[in-house]
Formats: structure tokens, sequence, C-alpha cells
């Protein structure tokens, strides 16, 4: 009898535990605005299979890739916010409208390379985690695509009078303001209208750089690109819900910022060591024409855009006057 009760009793605590495991386990979402096959989407799902694996699989999230939730890329902030999804991939693009401040980067020619990046993402991200409080969320981990510039069809662009009259797509206001400034027409598209609108010639270029050229299969369409080196494409942040976040048990959040911190150096360096073949690319294979401005055409297009910095700085109030000038004395410029 008492073997029987002892078995009992043990069989009683294994379904215990095992139903406490289960009840521990937690399922997030992770929206993203790319495709799961997109070397960005292919990071991302192996950032959530890491997470997995590495809490044992107390966290469980799934990678949404692009198409497959029912809100765009500009709506992510109040998607994670309102907790329709735990993570969210936030391009500072495309959130700009929303969080000003996160989106300093695309100003035209002030941020252009990861090394400026790197020196002046704390200035940002301050700031930038300010605009994200008041909706709830904060930054879990960040990346950027490489430097944007322009890729074309029909006559290329290789100096600041080559813009006048062209009709190219952006993806940031702010880069609007510098096709404005050049005499040039911005047309917002979302993604899957990109290839459309090449081919039919609604558009003669677009902001991207070769990375996303090649890995969003546009490069067959495109005839030239013209490397004055905007702005750097990022910060990419990835959000979270910061009350998903802090619901967490200790050691899954640990693992969790362990595995993010993991994933920004992991994703820069690959994604710059990738830009550097793929521009080489789209010249070799895809027979994309290369160009460089001469310093006096660059100086020229720069000239023209710079004094928008301070501008767009005192449209955001004090604080993106100080955003400005933090950024400007950090990169001296």
């Amino acid at each position: 009898m008492r073997t029987m009760a002892r078995i009992f009793a043990l069989t009683v605590a294994a379904v215990a535990l095992l139903w406490g495991t289960a009840f521990a386990k937690t399922n997030w979402d992770l929206y993203s605005f790319v495709g799961i096959t997109h070397p960005i989407g292919v990071h991302l799902k192996e950032f959530t299979d890491e997470v997995r694996k590495r809490t044992n699989g107390e966290l469980n999230i799934t990678f949404r890739p692009a198409g497959e939730l029912p809100f765009r890329a500009t709506e992510v902030i109040k998607a994670v916010g309102d907790n329709q999804v735990q993570l969210g991939q936030a391009y500072m693009g495309f959130i700009s409208g929303t969080a000003p401040l996160a989106g300093v980067t695309g100003l035209p020619y002030l941020v252009r390379t990861y090394e400026d990046l790197d020196k002046v993402y704390p200035i940002i991200e301050k700031a930038a985690n300010k605009e994200f409080e008041k909706f709830g969320v904060k930054v879990l981990f960040h990346f950027s695509w490489p430097t944007q510039n322009l890729y074309g069809v029909g006559k290329p662009i290789s100096n600041a009078d080559d813009f006048r009259g062209r009709k190219l797509r952006v993806t940031d206001p702010k880069q609007s303001e510098m096709l404005s400034r050049l005499g040039a027409a911005s047309v917002t598209l979302t993604t899957p209208e990109v290839p459309v609108a090449l081919e039919r010639r609604t558009v003669e270029g677009v902001t991207t750089a070769a990375f996303n050229a090649i890995g969003a299969k546009w490069a067959e369409l495109l005839e030239w690109a013209f490397f004055s080196e905007i702005n750097i494409g990022g910060p990419d942040y990835i959000l979270i819900n910061k009350g998903a976040y802090d619901a967490l048990p200790a050691n899954v959040r640990s693992t969790l910022d362990e595995v993010s911190a993991e994933w920004t150096k992991r994703m820069i360096s690959d994604v710059s060591s990738r830009e550097k073949d793929d521009r080489q690319t789209l010249n070799t294979k895809f027979k994309i024409k290369l160009i460089t401005p001469t310093q006096a055409d660059l100086n020229e297009i720069v000239a023209r855009v710079q004094p928008y910095w301070e501008e767009w700085g005192q449209q955001q109030g004090p604080e993106g006057v100080q955003l400005i000038k933090d950024i400007r004395a950090k990169l001296g410029k």
C-alpha cells in the first residue's frame, strides 16, 4: 500500500510539474514588414529560434512576415503598444510620423555611415525611448540597413541638376524634403508596389540599398545607381511591449536581453558586409551602371539640403533642436 501511495504521489507531482511548465510558457508574435526569405527576415526568424532554444521553450516567439498581419509598417508602434503583437520591426523612416526624434537619422547627409550611427546611437536612443514610452513600448535591440542611395531607370542621375523634374520613391518624409530642394518629386509606395512602378516608369528611381535591391528582387528592373550616401538605413528598432517584457520571469527576461544584444552586433556585421559585395553584384551580374559623384557635385547637393537639419530640429521643438546640436557636435558637422 505504501508503494502504491508513493507511486500515486509521484505521479501527481509529475502531472503538476507538467501543468506548471505548460502554464509558464509564453507565446509572443514578432511583426516584420519584410518577407520570410528576405535576408532581414531570415535573421529575425533565427532570432526567434535562438530565444526559444535558450529559454528551453519558455518564451516562444512566432515570426510574422510581411502580409501576415492586418497593419502597416507605419502603424507598428501602436500595434506593439496595444499588445496586438509583443514585438515589432520599426524602421526609423516608416515611424517618423509617430516618433519624429526616433527617425532623426533620415535627415539627408547627416548620419551617413555605420560608423556615424555607432557614435550617435546612444544620443538617439535616449530621445527615441522618451517617445516610445508614451505608447508603452521600448527598444529591445536595433540594427541598421546599409546607407541609402538612389537606384533608378531612364536617364542616370549624376549631379544636383539631374534631379530636376524626376519622380522618385522615398522611405522617409525627410527624403521628400531633400528631393523638393533638388527640384524632384517624391512618390510614396508600399514595398510590393515598387516593382510595378519601376516597370511602368511611374517612378524613375527609389532610395534603397544594394542589399535590399537584390534581397527584394528589384535589381533586374534597375539600370543605374547613384552613390551619394544619403543617410544610414537605420536604426531599425525591434520594439517590445513594456508590460509584456516586465511580466517575464527574471531568468527569461535576462536570456532575451542577452540574445538581443548579440543580434544587434550580428545583424549589423552581416548586413554591412553584404552591402559591399552586393554593390559589385549589381554591376557584374545585373549590368547596373554605378555612379559616384565628384566631390564638387556632392558638395553642391549637400549645400542645398544641409539647412534643413536645423529647420527640422526647430519643427520638433526644444528637444529636436538639442538633438540636432548633440549629433552635429558628436560627428563634427
